[in-house]
C-alpha cells in the first residue's frame, strides 16, 4: 500500500510541475491525438484503431503511450511510442487534443490517480476524452455515472446502448453506438481448441487468500478432473486456460495441471484476440470475452458457481441477464460444463446474437473516426 501512495504522490508532483512548464512554454499539441490501451498493451480497441488510422488517415499526428516493457510494443511504430509515465508521456496527456483509450484514464500516467481527480473535478485537461471501452458494458457500474467529463463513450452492442443512455447522464450526443474498433479486423480460423477464462474476484489480491479460496479450488477442480482430461484427449482438443489480467501473477497455482492438452497461458506469450480467433468455444464465468465470441457466433459455456457471492461483491446485474440474455447454458459444476462438450451448441443462442450486434459491418474505425472528428 505504501508503494502505492508514494507513487500517486510522485504522478501529483508530476502533473503540478509540467501544468506549470507547458504553460510557461506555450506548449501546442491541439493537433495530436494520443491513444493508449492502460499504458503497458497494445492488443486492444486502442490497437486497432491506432492500425486503422495509420493505413487509412496517416496524415493525422497519432502518438500511442507504451511502456519500455511491454511485449506489445514492437507493434507501435517507433515514431510514434511515447513511453509509459515520461516527460513526453505528461506533457502530451495534459496538451493533446484528442486523448483516447480503452480505460477511463488509461492515457493517463496513473489510472486509479487521474480518474479519482476528474471524478472531484480537480482535473484539468486541454483535449477531447475518448473512452473506447476494454469490453462490452453488462452490469450497473457506479463509475460510469461519477464519470462528468467524456466527450465519447464508444458502444459495441444496441441493447448496451440503450443501457448505457438510461443508466448515466451523458446523452446521445456522448454515448454513441458505432461498434468497438477490433470487430473490424477480429477474425475466426478456429482449431481444435477450447479457450477457459474466468474473470477477477474481488479480495484475492493476496497470494495467501487467492490459494485459500472458492475460485482457486472450483477451477483446480475443472483442470484436474479425470473425465476432462479423458475428453480432451479421444477429441484431440487443446484446452487453453487464460485467467484474467489482475490474476497472471497466480498462475503458479495452476502449473501443475498442464499436460499435453492443457496449456496455463501467461499474458506475455498469448495474445487474447489470437486466442478469440482460434478457439472453438468459450468457458467462462462473467467475463465480458463472451461477447467477442458471440460476434463471431461462436458457442459460450458459462460456468457460475459462485453467483450470488459474485454479486454481492462486484457489480449488480444491470440489462444483461445470463439465463436469458446469455449467448450459451449456465451450468453450475465442473462436470456439468464437460458434459456440455460433447453436446452440440443450441441455435437459440446465435439468434440471441444476431439481435444484439445490430452492426456487423467491419466499419466501426470509420463510424469512430468520423464521431471524434
Amino acid at each position: 500500500m505504501g508503494s502505492k501512495i508514494l507513487a500517486a504522490l510522485i504522478s501529483l508532483f508530476r502533473y503540478w510541475y509540467f501544468s506549470v512548464y507547458v504553460r510557461l512554454k506555450h506548449i501546442d499539441n491541439s493537433d495530436v491525438w494520443l491513444l493508449s490501451e492502460r499504458g503497458v498493451d497494445a492488443r486492444d480497441n486502442g490497437f486497432s484503431f491506432y492500425s486503422y488510422l495509420k493505413k487509412v488517415h496517416p496524415e493525422i499526428k497519432i502518438k500511442y503511450v507504451i511502456s519500455k516493457t511491454s511485449p506489445d510494443r514492437k507493434k507501435i511504430q517507433k515514431a510514434d511510442i511515447i513511453g509509459f509515465k515520461s516527460k513526453e508521456h505528461y506533457i502530451l496527456f495534459l496538451t493533446a487534443g484528442k486523448l483516447i483509450s480503452t480505460h477511463i484514464m488509461g492515457y493517463s500516467p496513473n489510472m486509479s490517480l487521474f480518474r479519482r481527480l476528474d471524478e472531484r473535478g480537480l482535473l484539468r485537461l486541454s483535449g477531447k476524452r475518448i473512452f473506447l471501452q476494454h469490453g462490452i458494458t453488462k452490469d450497473a457500474i457506479p463509475m460510469f455515472k461519477r464519470q462528468k467529463s467524456l466527450d465519447l463513450f464508444v458502444c459495441g452492442a444496441e441493447p448496451e446502448y440503450k443501457f448505457l443512455l438510461d443508466y448515466t447522464e451523458f446523452g446521445k450526443n456522448i454515448v454513441k453506438y458505432l461498434g468497438f474498433a477490433r470487430y473490424d479486423t477480429i477474425k475466426n480460423n478456429p482449431k481444435n481448441q477450447i479457450l477457459v477464462m474466468p474473470t477477477f474476484r474481488r479480495g484475492l489480491k493476496s497470494s495467501r487468500n487467492f490459494r485459500k479460496s472458492e475460485f482457486c479450488q472450483r477451477w483446480s477442480e475443472f483442470l484436474s478432473d479425470p473425465e476432462l482430461k479423458e475428453y480432451l484427449k479421444i477429441a484431440q482438443k487443446t484446452l487453453i486456460f487464460y485467467p484474467h489480467h489482475e490474476f497472471q501473477k497466480n498462475l503458479a497455482f495452476f502449473k501443475s495441471f498442464r499436460d499435453e492438452n492443457i496449456v496455463i497461458a501467461d499474458e506475455k506469450n498469448y495474445d487474447v484476440q489470437k486466442l478469440i480467433s482460434e478457439s472453438e468455444l468459450l468457458v467462462t464465468d462473467y467475463s465480458s470475452v463472451a461477447f467477442d465470441f458471440a460476434y463471431l457466433k461462436k458457442p459460450v459455456i458459462y460456468y457460475q458457481f459462485d453467483y450470488e457471492n459474485y454479486r454481492k461483491t462486484h457489480y449488480k446485474e444491470g440489462y444483461f441477464s445470463y439465463e436469458e440474455d446469455g449467448f450459451g447454458p449456465v451450468v453450475y459444476s465442473a462436470r456439468g460444463v464437460i458434459e456440455l462438450f460433447k453436446k452440440a451448441p443450441d441455435q437459440m443462442y446465435s439468434d440471441r446474437a444476431a439481435r444484439f450486434f445490430v452492426k456487423n459491418d467491419r466499419k466501426n474505425c470509420e463510424r469512430l473516426y468520423e464521431a471524434i472528428k
